[in-house]
């Protein structure tokens, strides 16, 4: 379980001096499916940062398995516990093939060994093995997104989170790429994504609402 108790992100340069997040307390269960709802600018991105190690918070204190995680040392630990992360927009690298994109976050983890195996897998999962060998100038939004989704995946994390997974596809995509991650966390995956649509609700075990900088729950939306 990862929990985090009282999380606040202050910026040196905001414009209007209020905390990115607030005072943020929330725990995480695993298998759990959770969705953040918020508008831009409401802090959900900032949240979902720190949740995966890639942003230090300026106070509170994030606890994995009800063991403290020091800011320092956040992104190697939450690495260690499994979490992968899925920016929002497009985070493919331009001058690298579809399977050497997979093979990107084995090369940053300091892994070694033959992953070929795993990018079949992975990339059968999210219907895109016959573009194996494309770069991404040549694969559509859509399939830009789930092969994100599947470099997410090459090293089987516990946590998946995801911001905005939706965003700048049309709905026939969205709703491939939201079946996905349903079926990933029926495999037993914890999922946290952030999204402004609520149609995609129903597959959410808990739901939440972020408005500068304040989460809370919300009842969820059948």
């Amino acid at each position: 379980m990862l929990e985090l108790k009282n999380i606040t992100k202050h910026y040196k340069h905001s414009a209007t001096g209020e905390a990115a997040v607030n005072n943020v307390s929330l725990k995480i269960y695993e298998g759990e499916f959770l969705t953040i709802l918020g508008p831009s600018g409401s802090g959900k991105s900032t949240l979902l940062s720190i949740i995966a190690g890639l942003l230090n918070p300026s106070d509170g204190v994030v606890y994995y398995n009800s063991n403290e995680i020091k800011n320092k040392k956040l992104k190697t630990v939450n690495t260690a516990a499994g979490i992968s992360f899925i920016p929002q927009g497009q985070s493919l690298l331009s001058n690298f093939t579809v399977e050497d994109n997979l093979y990107y976050p084995i090369y940053l983890s300091g892994n070694k060994g033959n992953y070929r195996d795993r990018a079949e897998e992975v990339l059968k999962l999210v219907g895109l093995l016959e573009l194996m060998n494309v770069y991404p100038a040549r694969l559509s939004g859509g399939e830009i997104k789930r092969v994100a989704i599947a470099r997410a995946l090459m090293l089987k994390p516990r946590i998946l989170i995801v911001d905005e997974p939706t965003s700048n596809l049309d709905r026939e995509n969205a709703c491939k790429v939201m079946e996905l991650f349903g079926a990933i966390n029926n495999d037993g995956t914890t999922v946290l994504i952030s999204t402004h649509d609520e149609s995609f609700l129903p597959l959410s075990d808990s739901v939440y609402r972020m408005n500068k900088g304040i989460l809370q729950p919300i009842s969820k939306i059948a």
